[in-house]
């Protein structure tokens, strides 16, 4: 059972970075008002903070004191309701917080795993711990970086690219992981 839970968290992995890949690569200044609106819109960037937030949380619980470990769910989600009614730009937070979490699950799981594969495993969710700290340090930056996009073509593919580099990375990994499996 866990060895098709890994496939299918590398499976959604991939997917969501071909999204993200789409998503960047039409991000044209025509569509640079409707992707600024996209990064401030409560709801989408309140369902990504849950699933950060539910990604988190059992992580938490297992280093945590027991008496924190109980009260991290009540938590996450005063968290949550409190993010979606003060914070601005919530869906660069929200994915900010799924990069970092997404590499610290990777890492982990080619550790317990044994995938035997070298600096492949870590150098590109290193990248993605790295961005996804930048974008939660300062997520105004997301969107400066579409602007960026917007008006130098090369700097929007150059995110596409590595997008789409992760999501071929994450296909092969699972690709890796059934053959070695």
């Amino acid at each position: 059972m866990e060895k098709y839970l890994t496939v299918a968290f590398l499976g959604a992995g991939a997917a969501a970075f071909a999204i993200l890949t789409c998503f960047l690569w039409r991000c044209n200044a025509e569509r640079l008002t409707r992707s600024e609106n996209l990064l401030r819109n409560r709801f989408l960037g309140a369902v990504l903070g849950a699933l950060a937030l539910a990604w988190c949380v059992p992580q938490i619980q297992a280093v945590a004191w027991h008496s924190l470990a109980a009260l991290a769910w009540p938590l996450a989600a005063g968290a949550l309701v409190l993010c979606v009614l003060y914070l601005d730009n919530l869906v660069a937070r929200a994915l900010a917080g799924l990069l970092i979490m997404g590499a610290y699950s990777f890492l982990d799981m080619s550790f317990d795993n044994h995938l035997a594969s070298g600096w492949s495993s870590a150098l590109i969710p290193w990248v993605w711990g790295a961005v996804g700290i930048a974008i939660a340090a300062r997520p105004c930056y997301l969107r400066d970086y579409l602007r960026l996009g917007a008006k130098a073509a090369p700097w929007r593919f150059m995110a596409s690219a590595l997008t789409l580099i992760s999501a071929l990375f994450l296909l092969a990994s699972v690709l890796f992981f059934l053959i070695r499996g």
